[in-house]
C-alpha cells in the first residue's frame, strides 16, 4: 500500500475522530468515566497527528531552504582550489592527481 504524504490526510483523520467523538458523547451510552477515557484517547490520537504533521512541514521547509548542490564539477585549472588553500587548483590538488 502507498503511503500518502499530504499533511492534509491528518487533518482528515483529525476531523474524523473528532466527529466520532462528539457522536459517541451524544449517544448517551456511555458513564462519565468512560466518557473521560474516550476524550483522552481523542486527545493522544489528535496530539499524536499534530505531532507528525508539524514534522512533515519541518522537512518540507527544511528541504526548500537547502540550496542544490551542484554535481561533482572539476575546477578549472586557473580557479581556486577547493580543498581551501588559496593557491590555483593547477599548482595545488591538480598535481596530486594522476
Amino acid at each position: 500500500m502507498k503511503k500518502i504524504k499530504s499533511p492534509w490526510y491528518g487533518v482528515v483523520w483529525i476531523v474524523i475522530w473528532t466527529a466520532a467523538l462528539v457522536w459517541f458523547l451524544s449517544s448517551g451510552m456511555f458513564n462519565q468515566r468512560e466518557s473521560i477515557g474516550l476524550i483522552l484517547v481523542w486527545a493522544i490520537m489528535v496530539g499524536i497527528t499534530v505531532f507528525l504533521l508539524i514534522q512533515h512541514l519541518r522537512v518540507q521547509m527544511k528541504q526548500t531552504r537547502e540550496p542544490v548542490k551542484p554535481a561533482n564539477v572539476k575546477p578549472s585549472l586557473n580557479g581556486p582550489c577547493p580543498c581551501g588553500s588559496g593557491k590555483k587548483y593547477k599548482r595545488c590538488c591538480a598535481g596530486k592527481e594522476g
